[in-house]
């Protein structure tokens, strides 16, 4: 019985050893625990929002996941900035630098030129902003006791004289923006009545005044103009010589008007129907009268609505230069 229990302490004694040397693989030791790794990041946080010179961007830095932004230091393009928000001066790419006690992160971001927004549609550009303007009339100079157009002697051109105006009413029908100017036009053929963009290259400065008007305001007045049409988008009324007035027709230019002081600058922009019309706004004048014969002095608060008040002709048809009841 001795030996048999004896035997048996022998074995277990055996087995328990090999067991042993079997999980440590014989080295009977074990190895140390892997530290922990230190992750410290930093990146721009509001790309969404921050994009163009003048826009405040911000930033933020994280060790391995945890906010640190508050004590992390941040330098772009290598100058140290106050707190964790930049804002840009200029256009490019802009390196950052992010510390923590003994870590460091980088980044870039871009900063973009703001894209301004290009004007559209029918308007004045007056001082650096648009203003709307959705009428378009011109009215061609006629005697008002003959109802012929009077003809103009411009060096040595026989011309008609038309008031150009483009203008935005408010609901009273009184003026909020215009751009009005006085053009001489001269004859096609020297015998037939031209409208101001059937011979643009031809139009004349008038030299005798308009105005800018800006949200009911007049904020100069024009002493230079200069007109540029398009090569499509301009049209005479069909029939017009056999037609009472008003005409309908369509223009697509623009046209810029000056004044006599700096900063007086205006420029017109213009496409689609207009309306043309006849009126006598002007003194009488004689056959040979020339530009500075015309005296507009008397319609220097020249509106659409003054221009119907002022003998216009619209029962008398024309035909060429001459117009007949």
């Amino acid at each position: 019985m001795k030996i048999n229990k004896l035997l048996f302490f022998l074995l277990a004694m055996i087995s328990l050893n090999s067991c042993v040397e079997y999980v440590d693989n014989g080295a009977g030791t074990k190895l140390p625990e892997t530290p922990e790794q230190q992750v410290f990041k930093a990146e721009h946080t509001n790309p969404d929002d921050a994009k163009y010179v003048g826009d405040v961007f911000t930033f933020k830095a994280t060790l391995n996941g945890v906010d640190v932004t508050s004590t992390t230091k941040f330098k772009v393009n290598g100058t140290l900035i106050p707190g964790s928000t930049y804002t840009p001066v200029k256009t490019g790419s802009h390196s950052v630098i992010a510390t923590m006690d003994n870590f460091t992160a980088n980044f870039k971001f871009t900063v973009l030129e703001e894209e301004v927004p290009v004007p559209e549609g029918n308007r004045i550009e007056y001082n650096n902003a648009s203003y709307p303007v959705s009428e378009t009339e011109w009215y061609m100079n006629v005697d008002s006791s003959t109802g012929n157009p009077k003809a103009y002697n411009v060096s040595g051109v026989t011309c008609t004289l038309w008031a150009m105006v483009s203008s935005e009413y408010d609901a009273a029908d009184e003026v909020v923006n215009q751009f009005l100017t006085f053009t001489m036009v001269p004859l096609l053929n020297s015998t037939t009545v031209a409208f101001p963009n059937q011979a643009p290259s031809a139009i004349i400065d008038a030299g005798v005044g308009g105005k800018v008007t800006i949200n009911g305001t007049a904020v100069f007045n024009i002493t230079g103009s200069n007109y540029t049409f398009a090569s499509t988008g301009n049209t005479v009324p069909s029939g017009w010589m056999s037609q009472q007035p008003p005409w309908l027709g369509t223009a697509n230019f623009t046209a810029t008007g000056t004044g006599a002081s700096s900063g007086n600058s205006a420029m017109l922009y213009w496409e689609g129907n207009y309306t043309a019309s006849i009126a006598a706004f002007a003194k009488p004048a004689s056959k040979t009268a020339t530009i500075k014969a015309v005296d507009f002095n008397e319609f220097k608060d020249f509106s659409a609505k003054q221009i119907q008040q002022i003998k216009a002709l619209d029962k008398y048809k024309v035909e060429g230069l001459k117009l007949s009841k």
